[in-house]
């Protein structure tokens, strides 16, 4: 049977609780034990990150594309997660970080996406008109695209073609994640020595990138390899599984958003 992940659009979203324990998935913003042998929740082994350093808090330098269409979105009662642009107007992050644990749900206007952040400077800055989540419930609905009050004028990443993500799927592959953390905040990091590893059950993939608290919602990118010019996100991170086999790494692939926006007469520029 086939799952429907997306069936109606919602824009009121309820204020009970929701469902994220499937897979023993750990949701990245609720990171709080360690997992197995890492040093660090959401870093797998070795800390193969880097931070994108363009200039200094003092001598900030613009930050090349795709770093500047990567950014932070910041949550008005406090924290924040990562997200890309994947439209002039469109973001896309992760869904549980629309939510706190002590207020509930939050409002849309509260959400604001600065992109290319760096040292408190930043590339553009846009506040959401309204979140657009699907109804699946779980980590494999744990997405969100937040719809900007107006344009930025950024140039988008590309969702991965289907055609891309089947040749992914077929075998391990090189990618690239670009996130901020907590232990991170102001500086994109970069783990650029990961792989993605197919499905999971559940429409889910498997990552090995290391990506600790903060950078739910956080661009898997595919493609670098022939540069940066070419990236495309192949999904997000959400956090990791608990158990099971490696990688442990849990990210919501670019076919399960696609089909979300296509559902509903979202159209993408290639």
């Amino acid at each position: 049977m086939t799952r429907t992940w997306a069936s109606r659009l919602r824009r009121v979203r309820p204020r009970g609780p929701r469902r994220t324990a499937v897979l023993g998935v750990v949701l990245g913003t609720l990171m709080a034990a360690s997992a197995g042998a890492d040093t660090l929740p959401g870093v797998h082994g070795e800390d193969n990150r880097h931070a994108v350093v363009m200039g200094g808090p003092d001598n900030v330098g613009d930050y090349p594309w795709p770093w500047q269409a990567i950014g932070r979105v910041n949550r008005g009662p406090g924290g924040f997660c990562s997200g890309a642009l994947i439209a002039p107007d469109l973001v896309l992050t992760a869904r549980h970080c629309m939510s706190d644990r002590t207020v509930g749900e939050l409002p849309s206007e509260s959400m604001h996406f600065v992109a290319g952040y760096r040292f408190g400077d930043y590339d553009a800055h846009g506040r959401a008109a309204e979140v657009l989540e699907p109804d699946a419930p779980g980590p494999v609905g744990d997405f969100a695209i937040i719809k900007l009050t107006k344009p930025l004028t950024i140039r988008p990443i590309p969702l991965a073609s289907p055609d891309d993500m089947n040749w992914h799927a077929a075998a391990p592959s090189h990618a690239l994640l670009a996130s901020y953390s907590r232990d991170r905040p102001h500086l994109l990091s970069v783990d650029d020595q990961c792989i993605i590893l197919g499905r999971t059950e559940d429409l889910l993939w498997r990552h090995n990138c290391d990506g600790p608290t903060g950078s739910s919602g956080a661009p898997i990118l595919v493609g670098t390899d022939k540069g940066l010019e070419k990236a495309r996100i192949a999904g997000i991170t959400i956090g990791f599984a608990r158990s099971g086999p490696s990688p442990r790494g849990i990210m919501v692939p670019a076919n399960v958003i696609r089909a979300f926006l296509r559902d509903h007469g979202i159209a993408l520029q290639p």
